[in-house]
């Protein structure tokens, strides 16, 4: 039973990671091509913007990779593995670079007077789930280093 949780949930993270792939590749280039449209003083800031966005996303797919992992590990081992932790500390740094590439692209964008409403709403949405995960990452981490901690004792 343990093993087929395991395997849907690797397999609702590769399909998380996959939407968001398609997002990248499909939807994010005709947002901006409608934000051109809408805003055209903002126009050359199209491919900057784009590019901003498609940088945090490696993070995000490593992290998920890194997810994939740790449910591995938590099926033949223990979720008690030091590299459990280890994978913890990943996805909250990832999410840490997330959360500082989009309140610097922020802040910018900003300054420059050239934050269109679409990515301001995207861009702060993009932060409250960051800011939830790293946050959701560090509780975690901490009671399984807690939780070692009694073990060992």
């Amino acid at each position: 039973m343990q093993k087929i949780n395991s395997t849907i949930l690797s397999s609702v993270f590769v399909l998380i990671g996959t939407i968001i792939l398609l997002l990248c590749v499909f939807v994010l280039p005709r947002v901006a091509q409608e934000t051109v449209l809408i805003h055209p003083e903002v126009a050359y800031l199209r491919y900057p913007i784009l590019l901003g966005m498609y940088v945090t996303a490696l993070p995000f797919f490593y992290a998920i990779y890194e997810t994939v992992k740790m449910i591995q590990v938590i099926e033949r081992k223990s979720i008690f593995s030091s590299r459990i932790v280890q994978g913890l500390n990943h996805i909250k740094y990832c999410a840490f670079v997330i959360i500082v590439l989009y309140v610097l692209g922020i802040f910018v964008l900003d300054y420059a007077n050239a934050l269109p409403s679409v990515i301001a709403v995207m861009g702060f949405g993009i932060l409250i789930v960051t800011i939830m995960v790293a946050a959701g990452a560090a509780f975690i981490k901490n009671v399984l280093i807690k939780n070692q901690l009694k073990l060992s004792n």
